[in-house]
């Protein structure tokens, strides 16, 4: 027959078994819930990461066409000033080389082609101004006596910032052709900047 200290004893055993058990199933339990937070940990950390690069890179591709827009177009504006100098400092070339011109067959023929465009522009205004250079003067009364003989024409000069070529008015001040040379460069400007610029992209290319 089993005694009382040994049932006691069985059932210590018992108690034990049980509570090795749980503290068992606990740990086991702690460690798992302890897994599952770092991994959860983990993946929150990655996408996180994730996150932060795919917000780096979209504010770095942002930037970088930003950055370069603002090349693009800074290069541009300093191409088209350049242009416009350019440009300018030719028109300023073009005017020194007409000077150049003033006096010599090939002047007195352009203003030959301008007069002899007068009847068609006045048509019947016959009395008229013609606008020339001091030393122009007798070679436009010759020659507007041949090509304007129907015409009564008196004769001013020129305004001094012109440096040749003629201008020619009516009396009533209605019609005014402007032959100066200063004129006929800006009529052709346009096709001057294109043929420029033309030069311009093949030197550039």
């Amino acid at each position: 027959m089993i005694s009382v200290e040994e049932k006691l004893g069985v059932f210590r055993q018992y108690l034990l078994g049980k509570q090795r058990e749980w503290g068992k199933k606990t740990i086991n339990a702690a460690k798992d819930t302890s897994r599952e937070l770092v991994e959860s940990s983990e993946e929150k950390i990655a996408e996180e990461k994730r996150s932060v690069e795919e917000r780096s890179y979209h504010v770095i591709y942002r930037d970088k066409n930003k950055i370069i827009a603002q090349g693009k177009n800074k290069a541009k504006a300093d191409l088209l000033e350049e242009r416009s100098r350019i440009l300018e400092d030719f028109k300023e070339t073009i005017l020194k080389e007409a000077e150049s011109y003033v006096g010599t067959d090939i002047y007195h023929g352009y203003l030959d082609s301008c007069l002899a465009k007068v009847p068609a522009i006045l048509g019947d205004k016959k009395e008229i101004i013609l606008y020339t250079r001091e030393g122009d003067r007798d070679y436009v009364q010759k020659k507007s006596a041949e090509l304007l003989s129907d015409y009564s024409c008196d004769f001013e000069a020129l305004p001094a910032e012109h440096i040749g070529g003629l201008m020619v008015r009516d009396k009533d001040h209605r019609i005014n052709c402007d032959f100066s040379v200063e004129n006929l460069i800006a009529d052709n400007y346009k096709l001057i900047g294109m043929r420029l610029n033309e030069v311009m992209e093949k030197q550039v290319g």
